[in-house]
């Protein structure tokens, strides 16, 4: 019935396995189960389009994987490039950046066009449109290698970027304006632009702007900030509610004019697919109008209309395009919003009883945010809770908004002294409206936190959602009691009893560049040990708090700053000035920097968690004086049932000598100073011998790691991981096993228990639920035919 769905659903499962690395055994469980089908069913045509569809799936994600670019990164390379449009800079930013397409490479010409960004100097002058030749420095975008956190790379490939250039030295132009069609959207935006920065003031003009062009980045950052915990984003991004609300404009209008329904049908496609080329078609654009061009074909064509295959091809189309869309926030919260709406309709609509407008316009937002909730929880980790209320009362006045600044637009260009009154009204609508977005964020309740939900807590939770639709549309089914049982079931086991008998001891060392930032959770204790780098002047907002966030912690019991250096303690403020409780704060020394009380802990210090996990502190002396941060650093020895790890801070080899004798062998040691000649000294790391030695850097200057220090690891034995080649770094201490896996999805020899321990048996529990309710089923479905023949 809906085979495009199922064959996207194949496709997408094709590119997931490839970026996840197992598409070999997808691929044979999937062509094995086919065979069988096929030879039982005689459904041959069906399965083979399945197959041959994952199969594009692994060849479109190779091609798009490949880039000659990627081949020069941190190289300086000479390249002509088409550039295509100027992006929105901010203010204090010393460099312009522009989307543009490289054609050739140190004069050899590319077979294929790359698109990336070029990034000049502001006193640069370059022309949109138009064709230059630069030398310049080919940089990576794999800037943070942290799990769940804000993916640059990943942006950048939804958009086909494998690299970024920075310019350097003149610029020379070849030819301007080299493409007619990209000539026409810029003259659109720069028309639009002067017409209202003209006649409005400002910050209005950046909101109108945003709306009709769908570019966020004329928005002030604390407005969008407002926008989004309101629930109101999708009205700047262009989305299908811009179409529809377009559609029925245009087809109102075009229909009080005389035009018959069929050329009112045509000359509304034509018009919304023109403004979709001129607004230079984002993503979600895309997806409303190739449904919107189905729907229309339908409509011209008297054919009948799915809706659900309709998105699935609109989703295999764009797929296709680009396959790592798949993967993008933007795609995914699109699509997943345009379903909600048509299960809704579908499945839901009909059954509420009432006729009142607004009781179901609340059911269909309240459907909405549920439906997106874990895309939300994935991505933004923020559910706008009061975005029901604010749609009802808002949406019509951005409708208002939208068609009005349209049509003064449109006018604008043939009678602009007319609309001086005109211009005005829409200046004093838009200032109230801001005062609205303003007004909400001070004094109302808009929305929660919430942390990411893992995959298999996200699958749950549509088998929840479309078992509670299914009973919905069949309420005498004879599975509601045990379907119920099960999934309760199943969500105390995995959910409830699982979590509160782990005893187990997470330690993470996270990617900070150059810095080091670790956390440590054990049952419901959640410890920080360092939390700054120097690769980022934002660290603690953009990489320390979200990065705790997403793991669902609210609290901090207790923060460990080793010592006062940037790259040790740079985020500290931003974490104690956000949404997350910081109850203690540990150090060898005061600081008043720090917005907090400070306690000072010093060597044979010890904190006992209970008797399996406990923390001692083996330098500095109270007594102990230097002029040197380092030598001052906190070292922390936490103690895990009989594993150990040690974290000196940045000790060198003087305080190494002081306390290297008292040492015992650590399972994991963050070697000290990042892997600096200046520490590791031979006499500390041979009383170590660390099973596992972590260095935690980034790009640098300073010689880190040492080669000497590296062969000293290695001369004792230890496996030696580092945050710059590995990234994020995750160890389970479990009982008598140490388990680690990175960024980079390298693991412990051993990693594969973890399966055994947690995967296999709630899988397990499922399929003996699931087999058990299967019987009932039987069972009770018997007894109720044989009760209704009887009656």
């Amino acid at each position: 019935m809906y085979i495009i769905i199922s064959i996207f659903a194949a496709y997408a499962m094709g590119i997931i396995s490839y970026e996840l690395g197992f598409f070999n055994y997808l691929f044979t469980a999937v062509f094995v189960l086919l065979i069988y089908n096929g030879l039982i069913s005689k459904k041959f045509i069906y399965n083979i389009v399945i197959i041959a569809f994952l199969l594009l799936s692994f060849i479109n994600c190779n091609y798009n994987s490949k880039s000659v670019l990627a081949q020069h990164i941190n190289e300086n390379i000479q390249l002509t490039a088409k550039i295509k449009s100027q992006n929105k800079t901010e203010g204090n930013s010393y460099f312009s950046s522009y989307n543009a397409v490289v054609t050739s490479i140190n004069g050899n010409k590319l077979k294929n066009e790359e698109q990336t960004i070029i990034y000049t100097g502001k006193k640069e002058k370059v022309e949109e449109n138009s064709i230059i030749i630069i030398k310049g420095n080919v940089a990576d975008t794999n800037i943070s290698k942290n799990k769940l956190l804000f993916n640059y790379k990943s942006y950048l490939r939804s958009k086909k970027i494998h690299v970024t250039i920075f310019a350097e030295g003149s610029i020379d132009f070849i030819s301007e304006k080299y493409s007619a069609f990209n000539e026409v959207s810029i003259k659109f935006r720069k028309y639009a632009e002067n017409t209202f920065y003209k006649n409005l003031n400002e910050k209005n003009a950046d909101i109108i702007l945003s709306i009709i062009l769908g570019d966020v980045d004329y928005l002030d950052e604390d407005l969008y900030d407002n926008i989004k915990e309101m629930g109101l984003a999708h009205i700047f991004a262009v989305s299908g509610t811009h179409i529809v609300l377009m559609y029925g404009f245009l087809l109102t209008v075009l229909k009080v004019v005389g035009l018959s329904r069929r050329v009112s049908w045509v000359a509304t496609w034509g018009l919304i697919w023109f403004y979709g080329f001129l607004i230079g078609f984002p993503l979600s654009v895309m997806r409303t109008l190739v449904m919107f061009t189905l729907l229309f074909g339908s409509e011209v064509l008297y054919r009948k209309y799915s809706s659900l295959n309709a998105i699935g091809l609109a989703a295999l189309i764009l797929t296709i395009y680009n396959p790592y869309w798949i993967f993008d926030a933007g795609f995914l919260l699109s699509f997943s919003a345009a379903l909600s709406f048509i299960i809704y309709n579908k499945y839901i609509a009909k059954n509420i009883i009432t006729d009142n407008i607004i009781v179901r316009s609340i059911c269909m937002y309240l459907f909405l945010q549920i439906f997106t909730l874990p895309v939300i929880a994935y991505y933004f980790n923020y559910v706008p809770v009061m975005g029901i209320i604010y749609n009802l009362l808002l949406l019509p006045i951005f409708t208002v908004i939208l068609m009005y600044g349209f049509i003064l637009l449109i006018l604008n260009g043939l009678c602009s002294i007319l609309l001086i009154v005109p211009f005005r009204i829409f200046n004093y609508i838009i200032t109230s409206l801001r005062y609205i977005l303003y007004l909400s964020d001070e004094f109302a309740f808009n929305g929660m936190t919430v942390e990411t939900m893992s995959m298999y807590s996200i699958i749950f939770f549509y088998i929840v959602v479309f078992f509670v639709i299914y009973l919905y549309n069949n309420k005498a089914s004879c599975i509601r009691k045990y379907g119920f049982i099960t999934l309760t079931c199943f969500y105390a086991v995995t959910y409830v009893a699982v979590p509160m008998s782990d005893d187990s001891l997470y330690f993470n060392v996270a990617d900070a560049g150059q810095g080091l930032f670790t956390t440590v959770k054990y049952k419901d204790v959640d410890i920080i040990i360092d939390c700054g780098s120097t690769s980022s002047n934002n660290f603690g907002e953009y990489t320390v708090v979200p990065y705790l966030t997403k793991r669902g912690t609210n609290e901090v019991d207790g923060v460990f700053i080793s010592h006062w250096d940037k790259d040790h303690y740079s985020g500290l403020n931003d974490l104690i000035n956000s949404h997350i409780e910081i109850k203690n704060i540990f150090a060898s020394s005061q600081n008043d920097e720090i917005n907090k009380n400070i306690k000072i802990i010093n060597k044979d210090g010890y904190i006992k968690i209970d008797g399996s996990f406990n923390i001692k502190i083996l330098w500095p002396d109270e007594n102990y004086i230097s002029q040197s941060k380092n030598n001052s650093s906190l070292v922390l020895l936490l103690k895990y049932k009989n594993k150990s790890i040690l974290l000196p801070g940045d000790i060198e080899e003087n305080v190494e000598n002081l306390i290297f004798q008292n040492l015992k062998h650590a399972n994991i040691l963050i070697a000290p100073h990042h892997g600096s000649k200046t520490s590791s000294s031979e006499g500390f790391v041979e009383a170590v011998k660390p099973k596992i030695a972590v260095l935690s850097y980034g790009k640098n200057n300073y010689g880190i790691p040492s080669e000497q220090v590296l062969a000293r690891y290695e001369k004792v034995k230890s496996t030696i991981i580092s945050t710059y080649e590995q990234g994020e770094i995750n160890f389970i201490l479990k009982d008598d096993e140490i388990y680690y896996n990175t960024y980079t999805n390298e693991k412990s020899d051993n990693y594969y228990k973890l399966y055994f321990v947690w995967i296999f048996p709630k899988l397990f529990i499922f399929c003996i639920l699931l087999v058990w309710i299967m019987g009932y089923k039987k069972e009770e479905c018997y007894e109720l035919q044989n009760n209704k023949r009887f009656n």
